[in-house]
Order: C-alpha cells, then sequence, then structure tokens
C-alpha cells in the first residue's frame, strides 16, 4: 500500500516494536509524543491513518486526534487504551475524534485489519472531498421515507439505490412509518407533512421523542412560514418544498448520514464492553459486526432492554450476538428502540450466554 501511516506514543520502544511487525506490510512512521506528531502531520502530511496512544504527557491521544481531525479531517484515526482507560476513551469516541478504538494488548491480526480498514477509510474520504459518488459511510446506514404518494416514494428510493452502505425503507403513511421505528434502529426519516391517519408533524414530534439523535429531513408541497416554524419548533431539522431536485434531495442524504458521530471499537470483549456500558449507565445502541452478521443491542441508562440479529430478537439474539468472536462495536448514543423486551439482568443475559457457549463447544469438541 501506497499510504503512510503514523504512529504516535511516548514510548520509543513501542514504536520500534510497531515498525518491526508492520515494516513488510505498511508503510510505517513514527512520533515521541503528541507535540512530535502534530510536526509531522504538518511537515510531512497527510498520513492515511494516524494511530495515537491515550495516555502521553502533556497532551493525551483524545486532545491530539481532536486537533488532527481539525489539521487534516480526510486522515483516519485510531485511538489505543488499556481496558482500565476505557471510561476516559469514551469522549474520544462521543466527540467523534475516532475512526475506531483498539484496546492494548492489540494482537497484530487485529491491529492489521484496523489499519487496512483505516486505509480504506481514507480513500473514502478522499472520492467524498473530489465529489466522486461515494457514500463515504463507514457501516451501513438506515433511511427511511414516508410519503403518501407512491410515486414520490419510488422516485426518492431510486435516487439512493446506487449509494454504498445504505438501506432504505419506505411507508406510505406515518402511522406504518412508526410501525418500522418501532422494529427497526433508523439513522434517519424523511417524511412528507401531509398524509392520511398520522401526519408528517405527528411523526417527526414521536420519532424526535423517542430518539433525539434521529436526523429528519421534511418534505412538503404546500410549504408556508407557518409551517416551517412548527417544524422547527419540533427539532433543528432540515426543511425542503417540493418538488425537489433529486441531486440536491441526494446530497442532503449523505450530508445528514456522515454528520452522525459513531464511534467503532475493534479487538475487546464483548462481554467486558457490556459491563462497562452497564457500570457507567449510558443510553445507547450497539452495532455489533462479525464475520457478515449484524447484531443491535439497545440499552436504557445501563439496561439492556431489546436485542436483534436477522430474523431474531430479545434474549435469544443477545445470547447470539454475545458469543460472536472477532467483532467490532460501532456506539450511537441513542438507544433507537422505547419497548423492552428483555427482562433478565445483564448478568443473567451475560451468564446464560458462556453457558450456551460452553455447550456449542462441548458438542463441537465430541
Amino acid at each position: 500500500m501506497d499510504e503512510r501511516i503514523l504512529f504516535v506514543d511516548d514510548d520509543t520502544n513501542i514504536l520500534d516494536g510497531y515498525k518491526r511487525q508492520l515494516r513488510k506490510q505498511f508503510l510505517i512512521e513514527t512520533a515521541e509524543g503528541a507535540e512530535k506528531g502534530l510536526d509531522a502531520v504538518k511537515n510531512r502530511g497527510p498520513f492515511a491513518v494516524i494511530v495515537s496512544d491515550l495516555k502521553m504527557p502533556g497532551m493525551d491521544g483524545n486532545n491530539f486526534l481532536s486537533q488532527i481531525k481539525k489539521i487534516s479531517p480526510e486522515t483516519t484515526r485510531i485511538l489505543l487504551t488499556g481496558y482500565a482507560d476505557l471510561t476516559s476513551a469514551m469522549s474520544a469516541i462521543n466527540n467523534g475524534n475516532i475512526f475506531r478504538l483498539l484496546t492494548k494488548p492489540c494482537d497484530k491480526k487485529d491491529l492489521v485489519l484496523a489499519l487496512e480498514d483505516g486505509i480504506e477509510h481514507y480513500r473514502e474520504n478522499l472520492r467524498t472531498k473530489s465529489g466522486k459518488e461515494s457514500s463515504g459511510f463507514a457501516s451501513k446506514k438506515k433511511v427511511l421515507i414516508a410519503d403518501d404518494d407512491p410515486v414520490t416514494l419510488r422516485l426518492l428510493k431510486k435516487a439512493l439505490k446506487d449509494i454504498e452502505n445504505l438501506e432504505v425503507y419506505t411507508a406510505p403513511d406515518g402511522k406504518k412509518a412508526i410501525g418500522i421505528l418501532n422494529r427497526e434502529p433508523v439513522d434517519l426519516l424523511v417524511s412528507d407533512i401531509y398524509m392520511p391517519e398520522v401526519n408528517g408533524l405527528q411523526l417527526i414530534n414521536y420519532a424526535s421523542k423517542n430518539d433525539k439523535s434521529l436526523k429528519v429531513i421534511v418534505l412538503t408541497g404546500r410549504g408556508s412560514d407557518e409551517l416551517e416554524n412548527r417544524v422547527r419548533s419540533i427539532g433543528n431539522f432540515r426543511y425542503y418544498e417540493k418538488p425537489l431536485d433529486i441531486n440536491v434531495f441526494k446530497e442532503s442524504v449523505i450530508g445528514e448520514l456522515q454528520s452522525i458521530n459513531n464511534g467503532q471499537i475493534h479487538g475487546i470483549n464483548i462481554s467486558s464492553f457490556l459491563q462497562l456500558i452497564d457500570i457507567e449507565g449510558k443510553v445507547c445502541t450497539l452495532t455489533v459486526r462479525s464475520k457478515g452478521n449484524t447484531g443491535y443491542l439497545f440499552f436504557q441508562d445501563g439496561v439492556l432492554i431489546a436485542a436483534r440479529t436477522g430474523d431474531e430478537s430479545g434474549e435469544q439474539a443477545a445470547f447470539k450476538i454475545i458469543n460472536w468472536d472477532d467483532s467490532v462495536i460501532e456506539i450511537n448514543e441513542a438507544c433507537k428502540m422505547n419497548k423492552r423486551e428483555i427482562s433478565k439482568s445483564l448478568m443473567q443475559i451475560l451468564m446464560e450466554s458462556a453457558r450456551l457457549k460452553d455447550e456449542e463447544q462441548s458438542a463441537a469438541e465430541n
């Protein structure tokens, strides 16, 4: 690969170790500490990927990568931290400063995969910057379009069909849209205002109350200042009057989805991370990916309330997700489910998951 990778750490022995491990696969440069890392980026950049330790004297890894985000926004930023520092590392995720979080000691295989993904993410960022057709999404996003006009639904869905990593749902009215929102963790809602049964104002009001992180685009064929003010009173949503240029619509969708700050964690035991969520009492949705599988874990105040993977839901889905190996965890700072479907405590779920995994391994050995 032609792209360069910069490792930043205050320990020169660790930096030398990265060089020895990775020099045959990547172009590696190093910097001792955050200040020298900033100098390297300013004077020798850009770098495709920057990997920084969290604990460094003076400027820590979180603040360092925050500066990198401003200086070189296309660069992929990866943070390395010990298990004991996971709580501190959460701020880097929440602020959107990192693409991925790796825990120390980091297995070489996990590190190589993260660097390869980081380089591809950097290339996507460059393609997006140059105006080429690319969403730049690191993971799959979901859009729900609600409109009672079937022609409009078809046109809007068709406009988004070629965007990579994007799944589009449609609903002919607000009532059916609410049903989808209750079943699926949606990232963006596109809603017409005038619809039967449940109108657009009622829909976006319901959606924003149940998921404050949900992005919303409002469309209407009968716009007015009064209507726009009513929309703005519910939330800071994008508002467009029909007919809407399809290219403008597509750019708006991509822009809204790219503004979502999701942090990714790689190489950490799922069970350990869920216990951290429990201790912190976090409200969030975890998207877990492993070997082509995708699952969702929904937390309210540290309580696991629901889970989804494939056609399975509830406790059975949670058992399956927790036992996946080589998982990547993506964090969204909102719970995209408002109905509790899991009655057991997290510790009971974890213990049952461990028991099921032991039974599977025993059966495989026999």
